[in-house]
């Protein structure tokens, strides 16, 4: 199996167990307790089953962990500039069984790039980081396209700086 990893500060935190009683604890280990938390929870969940469903347009996929969470993330990351200082993020680890399922021997994530580019995710949920538009934002977006430029896009186009949101690595064969 060849293993990839989603870096993301969008909340993806699984949560599957939530018809339950108030008040009890989501599978993050955070209490919820009333209707609030609740849709918290439920946003969490459905930020995760999208990135599932991405991840799965080009074929399937496993994994043995939910999302880790890693509270302040700084430096030495491909996030964009926009995202200064200290912030919470996500990390996904997940399975494949061909290498080139995402992308070539130059860019073993570049399909992941176009895939997950600009679909709308729920914030404000437990991110640190403010999001210009609520979306995956996995490529810089301030150079021209060839495209028709969207709204969206000039959206991001009239900020300054880098403001990736989710990037991935490719580690390589995991004898799985």
């Amino acid at each position: 199996m060849y293993e990839f990893r989603v870096h993301t500060l969008v909340d993806i935190t699984q949560n599957s167990k939530l018809q339950q009683q108030f008040p009890f604890v989501g599978d993050d280990g955070e209490l919820i307790h009333n209707k609030d938390t609740l849709q918290i929870a439920k946003s969490q969940n459905s930020n995760f089953n999208t990135l599932i469903q991405l991840l799965q347009i080009r074929g399937n996929i496993t994994w043995e962990e939910p999302p880790i969470k890693i509270k302040n993330t700084l430096g030495n990351t491909a996030f964009g500039a926009y995202y200064e200082g200290t912030h919470s993020s996500w990390h996904f680890k997940f399975f494949v069984e061909q290498s080139s399922i995402y992308g070539d021997e130059r860019d073993q994530t570049g399909q992941l790039k176009d895939d997950f580019n600009l679909v709308p995710v729920i914030n404000k949920l437990k991110e640190s980081a403010n999001f210009p538009i609520s979306t995956f934002i996995t490529k810089n977006l301030t150079q021209p396209t060839l495209n028709p430029v969207t709204q969206k896009q000039k959206v991001i186009n009239a900020l300054t700086g880098d403001i990736i949101n989710t990037y991935f690595s490719y580690a390589g064969y995991s004898d799985k």
